[in-house]
């Protein structure tokens, strides 16, 4: 009798749709400057992140874009919308 060995769809399928877009999500913030990421923030939150005002960093920002949206509070949709809006890239970069 043979065994048949079972592997999760995640290893060996197709990837996840949530993987696509984080991958689509981090060459998009690629093209954002410190300021366009605070604007995003002031503008999709409401508040912008917690950072040293000594040291400014866009990877402070970045960082609490990301945990913003792991938490569900920014979506990808939001984020190309405004870059597409304050041409921080064209719409042609979605094609």
């Amino acid at each position: 009798m043979a065994v048949m060995k079972m592997y999760p769809m995640g290893l060996f399928g197709r990837s996840k749709p949530k993987d696509d877009t984080i991958e689509q999500m981090r060459v998009l913030l690629d093209n954002f400057q410190f300021a366009d990421l605070e604007t995003f923030c002031a503008q999709t939150l409401g508040v912008k992140p917690a950072i040293d005002q000594e040291h400014l960093s866009s990877i402070e920002v970045l960082d609490f874009i990301w945990d913003q949206y792991h938490k569900g509070k920014i979506q990808f949709l939001q984020l190309k919308e405004f870059a597409i809006k304050n041409h921080v890239v064209a719409e042609s970069f979605f094609e």
